[in-house]
């Protein structure tokens, strides 16, 4: 049997990463319905998908209305766009895969996956790490017990300065009206990975952070507004948006990150988008509020602790992972897919290589879709990445920048009773 999807959203998540794994396996996954509000992404969706005209939509409420059209609903709008699709879906009586965040407040999280679990409804979030070859090879080495027992888990993020610009000062997350904080539009694979690794509550959080370098402050003298403009920097600017974005040919401008400044991957097409679009603007002169380096610092029950670090000034993208346990200590580096244990006691650390390409999140795209197809044809057991799962990590994160904006340390139980009752539900 195939299994059947609306998907609502057909941006770079919706036609890439969904869209291209149903065009590569037709006999497991068929789009029969999309919505998506932009004319050229919904127009070229819905012709690879050969999707009838009647089912293809400008608005999410359209594609959800009246009887359920399929088996599941997969949901990949923007991120303070989650929670009403979400909540219809489930009405409907779609079994769901929603990108993360979950939602863009602590309550509605929380009322997404206590829904679905009221509904009985499978909720996949898109944490596509957990089914990337190398953590999964990081969480069977330590819950395996090959290093004891968790004492301290240390992760970094290094976000390279290209990523940050595109995605977080001049693009889709460059503010809380459009996104959620950047621990969980970005960092909330992380500490998703933490606490799958740790599995045991957060008890106390804590964090500090800042916007220090894209700010209009650190602007080079008689920078315009746009790259385009006769910037007298532009040179020797890491940060130039004509050389990054039009200096690529028209093959390579077809995917990511070009594919968000224009549909049409011509030189011409991506100059006129950056005379006229955001992502032609100077880092220096947007609109963006988005931190670009964070700590968290989290206890755990049991006395596990935890650091996570985010920085985006990054020469190039790493995620590194250092896990000390009671009888030994691991260290990963996704970026190569190397993994170190080593042991008090004896000589030398055994060593492992796990291949992966960054482009689809080290085969974590294509896992996690495997992972959730699977689900329905009856061999894969739980959802692994599943809402309730998910909610405890993103509650971590939105502590985390509670406890960043108020100068304290946040009690998680009190602040997991207090998104529950602001969701209308009784403690749990």
């Amino acid at each position: 049997m195939t299994l059947t999807a609306v998907l609502v959203g057909a941006g770079n998540r919706g036609r890439w990463v969904y869209g291209r794994w149903a065009l590569a396996h037709p006999e497991r996954l068929r789009i029969v319905a999309v919505a998506e509000p932009n004319d050229a992404a919904r127009e070229a969706f819905a012709a690879e998908h050969a999707i009838a005209p009647e089912h293809v939509h400008r608005d999410w409420s359209e594609v959800l209305d009246g009887p359920r059209r399929a088996d599941v609903a997969i949901i990949a709008t923007g991120d303070t766009l989650h929670t009403e699709p979400a909540l219809a879906a489930i009405e409907r009586g779609y079994h769901l895969l929603l990108e993360k965040p979950i939602a863009p407040t602590p309550a509605e999280c929380v009322r997404v996956v206590e829904s679905a679990e009221r509904a009985g409804l499978r909720l996949q979030i898109g944490h596509v790490l957990r089914y990337s070859r190398f953590y999964e090879k990081v969480h069977e080495i330590v819950s395996g017990g090959a290093i004891g027992e968790i004492v301290h888990v240390d992760m970094k993020e290094h976000v390279a300065h290209w990523h940050m610009a595109h995605s977080y000062v001049r693009g889709k997350f460059r503010n809380r009206a459009v996104a959620a904080p950047i621990l969980l539009a970005k960092s909330c694979h992380d500490l998703d990975l933490m606490a799958w690794l740790v599995d045991r509550p957060a008890l106390r959080v804590a964090s500090f952070g800042a916007r220090t370098h894209y700010r209009p402050e650190r602007a080079p003298a008689g920078a315009p507004p746009r790259c385009s403009d006769g910037c007298p920097v532009q040179e020797r600017c890491p940060h130039d948006a004509v050389a990054f974005y039009a200096g690529p040919d028209d093959r390579i401008a077809r995917g990511w990150p070009w594919s968000d400044v224009s549909t049409d991957p011509s030189r011409a097409a991506r100059m006129h988008a950056l005379e006229t679009g955001r992502y032609g603007r100077c880092v220096f002169h947007c609109d963006n509020d988005v931190l670009d380096h964070q700590t968290v610092a989290i206890e755990f029950e049991g006395g596990v602790t935890a650091s996570f670090g985010l920085q985006g000034l990054a020469a190039r993208e790493q995620r590194t992972i250092r896990v000390t346990g009671s009888r030994g200590e691991l260290r990963g580096v996704l970026d190569g897919g190397s993994i170190e244990v080593e042991r008090p006691g004896v000589l030398g650390a055994e060593r492992f290589t796990v291949e992966g390409d960054v482009f689809g999140h080290f085969g974590g795209d294509v896992g996690l879709v495997d992972h959730f197809v699977g689900l329905f044809e009856g061999g894969q057991g739980g959802v692994r990445a599943s809402g309730r799962a998910a909610l405890e990590s993103h509650l971590v994160g939105f502590a985390a920048e509670r406890a960043r904006e108020e100068g304290r340390v946040v009690e998680m139980r009190a602040f997991r009773d207090a998104a529950r009752a602001e969701a209308g539900i009784a403690p749990r």
